[in-house]
């Protein structure tokens, strides 16, 4: 070891020559490295969901949702599930054990989806899984107005999303909240009833009417002409002429527009976007992995500003949500964080080793963070947020071991011993202790590479970095040090005169020497009071994102009913208007936002549900009297809410780092009978409501929904020739509709719904039912009696057992 010393500074140019090196990949890789938000993880939870036309929860509980949680049960490295049978939707969201093969598991569950589709019930749409939930959206633009509907915003939007994901680097951009048209085929149920057709007999005559298929070509050898026989629709006034039926007496005819009126409009839509007061679409863009975003928001910013000249005024562009430059900002934070702290090193070191000496000790941290970023390019780290607050946390540690080799030098240079073995001896003196010193703060940090969860996984680069950067430190000290010590350092001249920060501290010495009892009781009291301190200290696993950005959470008491939902967001909307520190707000109705941070919990789709984004002015937050800090700021704002909305659940949420954990206080009940785990739900939500510090204490538990029961007598059914299935279907597409083809026009595609004009009890009475094996037509009185009963709006399970979850927050 000391021979290799000796050669390292007796061949200084090499040695020095060789850092240089390591230096300029540090500084290459620290240009080239993928800048990024967060770590990227890989999450062992998926979202499997399939869409049951107009059927009720428990119809969607019994006929799909439990077919499907007992395939995905039987997955390699299964742990729980828990599911959401709704209206017409079924959401199970799955978690895997964190050790198991994730990747693996996830074909395993794509062709168990595939295999099962042929069990469950026909009329449900292809069943849909997503494995990909931590995929976040690096910028999220809204283009919203109060005079353009949502149509023409969506045009504008089309524009952009062409020419923005050209640029390279970006994943994708997808166009959220636009509102979808459909061609309407309202049927007037009064006057179907005078003809022996039933509802789907007209889907099936619409399907028939608008098909395409290939007929061959005329002629011989090589003057064969295609044949082209026109089928599909070319105009509104195609399916309006479509016959229906014709008389057998007087060959007459009645015509699909004799019965229903035909529309093009916008569809029912359960989901909706507003930003600020005003109807919007979102442009959510993604970046793809391993890429350097700070650069290329740079080029979509380019590609923004060229664009933009191009809108009306009346459009309004906000940026809500912009990573590349959140990541920008972190970044030169730590460079200006790194200079502040080489400067206070050579402040600190100045006032003990002199100029010179400082300034050699300092060049150990700039050279240590260089040449870990060189070796972050080897163990694939990427520049984040917990890279960079681990180069930080390294940043104090890295001067420590620089420090105690230069000082031991410099004794022995004071010493008068020659320069060459002062630099060898200390060396040799200190490089065991130091070594010891080094390797016990690496152990310190070693645990943290063993957490085998996803919060483990989240900031596992932060002890890697931290130990890369320490053993780098040694490394540097150990040869690099003493080489620039034999350059530069020089024997200092004897001062006659202590300095005032030797005599204040040999003067403490003496006193705490003559008072060794006191100085040792003195040190258990100080013990005794951090202990004290330390279990009066919050606990929290991560600490809350440091951002500008909330979320609310709303939820309407009355379940399917999206007039309700967007009446209970104009409340909250009100009240966040009113809020000066807020600079803009996003909400979506019906369903989440996209996701636009890592640890945002998933949704599910629901028209009691919406979610709000609220960007606020932390530098108003720091100066305000009421409130430092965003935490308290939320719990104002809370209060708020409880005290001024009425008609559903607010919960204004902080975003969280590390692994998601929603509210950090859950009870789950389980058992076999819902009407119990309600009971027992409002006690646990009484007993937790009691608990001072409780907050948005809630059940999950929906209360039943009046809904209307057909109630079918078999046997006169059987009279008739009618089947279950018959009035089943008939009534699902009076009521729901049902989707017979697709109308093209002008390069858009629009769906053909056919649906009653059926909105009362009375004209559900008159629906006419026709049979499938005979030739007769009933009215739905005739053969069931339809009478209002209840009905859950949602059934949950967890781990397929019926469950209800009571959550609390925490002030």
């Amino acid at each position: 070891m000391l021979n290799i010393i000796k050669g390292a500074i007796l061949k200084r140019k090499i040695t020095l020559f060789v850092l240089m090196i390591a230096i300029g990949f540090g500084i290459y890789n620290y240009t080239i490295s993928p800048r990024q938000e967060t770590p990227e993880i890989v999450a062992p939870v998926a979202l499997v969901s399939v869409v049951y036309p107009g059927a009720s929860p428990e119809d969607i509980e019994s006929l799909v949702t439990s077919k499907l949680e007992d395939e995905i049960s039987e997955l390699e490295g299964y742990d729980y599930s828990y599911s959401y049978s709704r209206n017409s939707i079924a959401v199970i969201i799955l978690r895997l054990a964190y050790d198991s093969d994730i990747d693996g598991a996830w074909d395993d569950l794509r062709q168990r989806m595939i295999d099962i589709q042929s069990v469950i019930p026909e009329e449900c749409q292809a069943i849909s899984v997503n494995t990909d939930l931590t995929d976040t959206a690096g910028m999220m633009i809204s283009m919203s107005s109060d005079v353009y509907s949502y149509d023409q915003l969506e045009e504008y939007a089309q524009r952009f999303k062409r020419e923005l994901s050209k640029v390279d680097g970006i994943s994708r951009f997808d166009i959220v909240g636009k509102q979808d048209k459909e061609l309407v085929i309202e049927v007037d149920h009064q006057k179907l009833n005078n003809y022996q057709l039933s509802y789907n007999d007209l889907v099936n005559l619409i399907k028939s009417q608008n098909i395409e298929i290939p007929s061959g070509t005329v002629g011989n050898g090589k003057d064969k002409i295609n044949v082209k026989v026109s089928g599909l629709f070319e105009s509104v006034e195609d399916i309006e002429n479509i016959v229906i039926a014709v008389s057998s007496d007087n060959g007459s005819i009645a015509r699909l527009k004799d019965v229903a009126t035909i529309r093009l409009q916008l569809a029912d839509s359960n989901y909706k976007i507003i930003h600020d007061g005003d109807s919007a679409i979102l442009l959510t863009g993604y970046f793809q992995k391993n890429k350097n975003i700070v650069a290329i928001g740079k080029d979509v910013d380019a590609t923004i500003n060229r664009l933009k000249q191009n809108l009306p005024e009346n459009v309004k562009f906000t940026t809500i949500l912009d990573q590349p430059k959140t990541v920008d900002e972190s970044v030169k934070n730590f460079a200006f964080n790194l200079m502040q702290g080489v400067i206070f090193v050579i402040i600190v070191v100045f006032i003990g080793m002199g100029l010179r000496n400082a300034i050699i000790v300092s060049a150990a941290i700039p050279s240590s963070i260089l040449v870990t970023f060189a070796l972050m390019k080897v163990f694939g780290i990427q520049i984040h947020q917990i890279s960079i607050a681990a180069l930080i946390v390294a940043l104090g540690m890295l001067v420590d071991n620089a420090i105690v080799v230069s000082d031991a030098i410099q004794v022995r240079l004071d010493g008068d011993e020659d320069r060459l073995s002062a630099c060898v001896n200390g060396v040799r003196e200190v490089a065991i202790p130091v070594l010891t010193s080094t390797l016990t703060t690496v152990a310190a940090f070693l645990p943290l590479l063993m957490l085998n969860s996803i919060a483990g996984e989240y900031i596992s680069s932060l002890p890697t970095i931290v130990m890369i950067s320490l053993v780098v430190s040694y490394l540097v000290a150990i040869f690099i040090t003493p080489t620039m010590a034999f350059i530069f350092f020089k024997k200092r001249i004897k001062r006659t005169k202590k300095g005032f920060f030797r005599t204040f501290f040999d003067k403490m010495l003496d006193i705490g020497m003559k008072v060794k009892w006191l100085i040792v009781l003195g040190m258990f009291g100080i013990l005794g009071l951090t202990v004290y301190l330390g279990f009066n200290l919050g606990l929290q696993f991560f600490p809350f994102a440091d951002t500008d950005m909330l979320y609310i959470e709303i939820k309407s008491e009355q379940a399917s009913n999206f007039e309700a939902t967007e009446s209970l967001v104009d409340q909250v909307t009100s009240v966040i208007e009113a809020e000066e520190i807020v600079k803009n707000y996003t909400v979506s109705i019906g369903d989440g936002l996209p996701k636009f941070y890592q640890t945002m919990p998933v949704p599910t789709p629901s028209q009691d549900y919406a979610q709000m984004m609220v960007i606020v002015d932390l530098e108003r937050i720091g100066k305000n009297k009421e409130f430092v800090n965003m935490t308290q700021y939320i719990d104002k704002l809370q209060e708020k809410m409880d005290d001024q909305i009425f008609g559903g659940s607010i919960q204004v949420k902080q975003l969280e780092q590390g692994e998601p954990i929603g509210a950090p206080i859950v009870v789950r009940l389980s058992g076999e009978n819902l009407n119990q785990l309600g009971d027992y739900s409002r006690e646990v939500v009484a007993i937790l409501k009691d608990i001072p510090g409780a907050v948005n204490v809630e059940s999950d538990f929906d209360d039943y929904n009046y809904e209307f029961y057909v109630d079918v007598e078999n046997e006169k059914a059987g009279y008739f020739g009618l089947s279950k299935y018959d009035i089943q279907n008939e009534v699902s597409i009076a009521l729901y509709g049902r989707q017979a083809g697709v109308f093209n026009k002008d390069s858009n595609e629009y769906d053909i719904k056919v649906i009653s004009d059926i909105n009362e009890k009375d004209a559900l009475d008159n629906l006419g039912i026709k049979s499938s094996v005979a030739p007769s037509k009933v009215l739905l009185k005739n053969i069931a009696e339809v009478r209002t009963s209840s009905s859950l709006p949602v059934i949950k399970k967890y781990d397929k057992v019926l469950t209800v979850r009571v959550f609390s927050g925490v002030k």
